[in-house]
């Protein structure tokens, strides 16, 4: 069984659309996202426009669904989809629930919300070396007025925490005191995956109220649950809640471990969630689709299904 995982916010990078083959699959993934915006996707694919929330979140949601396409062209295909935070996005249309175009307005919608609710002064960051409960206190011991909150549990000793700078300042301080090795500011301009956020999870809702959702054709895994979500009316729930809601990826890897997932292809940008699940599941067959070319990516994600 193969497991596509779809990459979250500050995974993103210059060029990484760019880099991708110029086959009619991506050129089409492109143009239909262009079509939504007004303009071509690759105004995303410079550091200093990916800055932006909005261009963030719509170039990995663009090329998530790219490279699925460029797989798929390939003979590659998953069985199962999870998608860490924005990356819920492409492993939707990934499952056939969203069209490309339905998706690229629902992200856009997310994205400029987030954006206009906390246009400065929030952001995330991780907490490595610790586990949840020692976090948890942390966070206990150094919010204020609610400005402090658990946003994901990428890994057993690798937590994200979503909140203010000044939150960011006080967790900095304290962490040694807590069993934390190192506090890393992540390169997201929002306070994603908290209550923070319900406002945005209202209008995601809204917009995602105008499409025509359809039963996923594969397993989708619900990042925020940890749990299969097999209804069209449960995908968008999850599309929707999932900005307000803590981000369970450990949780979700393991269950796609124990669903029988042999072979994790991570689609691009970057190999953070391949290299979280290899840690996590050294017995299973991972590739990043991000590596030196992306022939050679293929390549190797053809040899996992030839298995």
């Amino acid at each position: 069984m193969i497991a596509f995982l779809y990459p979250g916010q500050g995974s993103q990078r210059a060029g990484m659309i760019t880099a991708l083959p110029t086959i009619p699959a991506v050129v089409e993934t492109l143009d239909a996202v262009g079509q939504i915006l007004g303009h071509s996707v690759s105004e995303f694919d410079s550091a200093e426009a990916l800055k932006d929330t909005i261009a963030a979140q719509l170039a990995l949601f663009t090329v998530g669904v790219a490279c699925t396409r460029l797989l798929a062209d390939s003979g590659v295909r998953p069985d199962l989809v999870a998608g860490h935070s924005i990356g819920a996005f492409a492993a939707a249309v990934a499952a056939g629930v969203l069209t490309v175009e339905e998706g690229a307005m629902a992200v856009r919608t997310r994205a400029e919300a987030m954006r206009d609710l906390f246009p400065v002064g929030f952001g995330l960051t991780a907490v490595l070396g610790a586990r949840l409960p020692n976090v948890e206190r942390l966070v206990h011991a150094t919010e204020h007025n609610g400005d402090l909150f658990v946003a994901m549990e990428n890994a057993e000793d690798q937590i994200v925490l979503a909140g203010s700078d000044a939150a960011f300042a006080r967790v900095t301080d304290a962490a040694p005191a807590h069993g934390v090795r190192e506090v890393r500011r992540l390169d997201v301009a929002v306070p994603s995956h908290c209550r923070l956020m319900a406002p945005v999870s209202e209008a995601v809702r809204l917009q995602l109220g105008t499409a025509s959702a359809r039963r996923p054709r594969i397993r989708y895994l619900s990042a925020m649950t940890a749990r299969s979500a097999a209804t069209p009316e449960a995908v968008v729930d999850d599309l929707a809640r999932g900005v307000e809601q803590m981000v369970k990826w450990r949780d979700t890897t393991d269950l796609a471990a124990e669903l029988g997932a042999t072979e994790v292809v991570q689609l691009a940008p970057g190999h953070a969630t391949a290299k979280l699940f290899a840690a996590a599941h050294p017995g299973t067959a991972v590739v990043a689709l991000d590596g030196p070319s992306f022939a050679d990516s293929i390549v190797r994600a053809r040899r996992l299904t030839s298995h």
